[in-house]
């Protein structure tokens, strides 16, 4: 019975802990790269934190990337070229930030510095 219950939950539940609703990542094969895909399946724009974990490939892709996926389109993330003769993993972290949830920072246009001049007494 225990048995059953693990694979319950093994087929069931864990597929749809890594997913989002409004986004789907997914990895193209191509000749000798791998892409990754982001596809928005909402009707806003998604803001995206995206890093991939990986060894044996030619660019390092550990390096985060944030970018916007318009409403309802598919854009490559990053491409990741294998190195000939070596051992190959990569995993992926996304973080999906709606527009009405991102924080807004101001930038001022003017700096204010305040100089203050002793003059030295004399003595």
């Amino acid at each position: 019975m225990k048995l059953i219950t693990i694979l319950f939950l093994l087929l069931f539940i864990t597929p749809e802990q890594n997913s989002h609703k409004g986004i789907d990542i997914t990895v193209r094969n191509e000749r000798r790269s791998i892409v990754y895909v982001a596809e928005n399946t909402t009707d806003k724009d998604i803001d995206l934190f995206f890093r991939v974990a990986s060894t044996g490939f030619r660019r390092s892709a550990d390096r985060p990337m944030i970018t916007t996926i318009p409403a309802k389109k598919k854009i490559d993330l990053i491409e990741l070229i294998p190195l000939k003769g070596a051992d190959t993993i990569h995993s992926y972290m996304a973080i999906v930030t709606e527009k009405d949830n991102s924080m807004i920072f101001k930038k001022s246009d003017s700096v204010v510095k305040q100089v203050r001049r002793v003059t030295p007494n004399g003595n």
